[in-house]
C-alpha cells in the first residue's frame, strides 16, 4: 500500500528554525554532521557472535527519540513490524498462526543497518518526506554514521568486521540509534512492496520485522517463488544471511522471531526464555533483596506474556510482589 507521510510533522520542512523548535535542539552544533558523528561510539562486540555496536550519546539518543516519534506518524501496512509502536516481535510471529497449518519461508538480511547507505536515507527525506535538501541533510546527519568522523579507536577491527559481512559501505544507518527500526523499513518499502506483490501472487502472508522477512501459506512454497524473492533482496543491494533462510512444512515446528509456532499452528513460548524465568526465579527466591535480579525477571516474565499473556502467574506475583 503507498505510505502516507503528510500527518508525519517532518513533511515538507523547509526551515531550520522550525526544525530546531520541533526537535527541541538549542545547540546549533548538532546541525553540523561532523558534531552529531562525535557523539557515536562504533565498536565491535565481541561477546559471542561478533556485532558491530554504534550506541549514540544520552543527549543525541534523545533528538532520535522525537524524530522516531515523528517517523511513527506514517501509516505503514499491518504486516510490519519495525520499530512500530504498539507492535512487537511476537505479534509479528503470531501473523503466521492459525486454525489451518502452514508452511512457512523465512529469511534474513546480512548487516542490514551497516548495508543502508546515507544516499538511501537522504534521498528518502528529500524525495519521499519532500523536506528541503539542507533539512534532509541534517535529518541524515542525525539517523546515519561516517565511521571515519566517529568517536572510536578502532577503526580497523570494523572495517574487517564489515569486509567478513560483505558490507563496503561505510556512512551508514546507525546500528544502535532510537530511529533505526523504523528508518529500515521506510527507506525501503519499495523492496518490501515487491515482495508483497510476490506473495499476494501466492496467497501468502508477509510480515517484516527490521531484518527479518517471513512468508507462510498453506500452499506449497515453491522454489520459483523463494527465488523470486532473494532475486527482490539482491536488486536493492541487500545481501541473504544463507545459515538463516529456512523452509519448515505444514507439521514443523517453526521458530519466528523468537516464537516458536508449534506442529498444530499455535504459539509458544521458546525453552530458552522458560529455563531462564525457572533460574531467575529460584535465585531471587533466595536473594529477595536483589533488585537487579527482579528487574531481570519482570523482563523475561515480559517477553514470555507477549507471546501468551497469562504465562508464569504464580512467578509474575512473585516478581512484582514488592514485599
Amino acid at each position: 500500500m503507498p505510505l502516507t507521510y503528510i500527518d508525519c510533522p517532518l513533511y515538507g520542512l523547509k526551515s531550520k528554525k522550525m526544525l530546531k523548535r520541533l526537535l527541541r535542539i538549542e545547540d546549533s552544533r548538532f546541525l553540523k554532521q561532523d558534531y552529531v558523528a562525535s557523539m557515536v561510539s562504533p565498536y565491535i562486540d565481541k561477546k559471542g557472535k561478533p556485532r558491530l555496536i554504534e550506541p549514540p550519546r544520552e543527549e543525541l539518543k534523545i533528538i532520535q527519540k522525537r524524530i522516531k516519534q515523528m517517523l511513527g506518524q506514517i501509516v505503514v501496512p499491518g504486516n510490519v513490524f519495525s520499530g512500530i509502536k504498539g507492535r512487537s516481535y511476537a505479534d509479528n510471529a503470531v501473523m503466521h498462526t492459525g486454525e489451518n497449518r502452514r508452511n512457512l519461508f523465512k529469511i534474513d538480511l546480512t548487516a542490514f543497518f551497516p548495508t543502508i547507505s546515507r544516499e538511501t536515507v537522504y534521498c528518502f527525506f528529500c524525495e519521499e518526506l519532500c523536506c528541503s535538501p539542507d533539512i534532509a541533510e541534517i535529518l541524515t546527519n542525525f539517523t546515519t554514521i561516517d565511521l571515519d568522523k566517529s568517536q572510536t579507536n578502532c577503526l580497523d577491527d570494523i572495517y574487517s568486521f564489515l569486509d567478513s559481512k560483505g558490507v563496503s559501505c561505510r556512512n551508514h544507518l546507525i546500528s544502535g540509534a532510537p530511529t533505526s527500526q523504523i528508518m529500515s523499513y521506510l527507506v525501503n518499502h519499495q523492496m518490501f512492496d515487491e515482495m508483497q506483490k510476490i506473495a499476494d501472487e501466492n496467497n501468502a502472508v508477509m510480515t517484516v520485522y527490521v531484518d527479518d522477512v517471513t512468508f507462510s501459506t498453506e500452499n506449497r512454497i515453491s522454489k520459483d517463488f523463494r527465488d523470486r524473492i532473494i532475486a527482490v533482496v539482491r536488486k536493492y543491494g541487500y545481501q541473504i544471511s544463507k545459515s538463516k533462510v529456512k523452509k519448515y512444512t505444514k507439521l514443523y515446528p517453526k521458530l519466528v522471531t523468537g516464537v516458536v509456532i508449534d506442529s498444530e499452528g499455535k504459539p509458544v513460548i521458546k525453552n530458552s526464555i522458560r529455563e531462564k524465568i525457572i533460574k531467575e526465579h529460584d535465585y531471587l527466591r533466595d536473594h529477595p533483596d536483589d533488585a537487579e535480579s527482579r528487574q531481570r525477571l519482570r523482563g523475561l516474565l515480559t517477553a514470555a506474556r507477549q507471546v501468551n499473556k497469562h504465562a508464569f502467574p504464580t512467578i509474575y506475583r512473585f516478581a512484582y510482589d514488592k514485599e
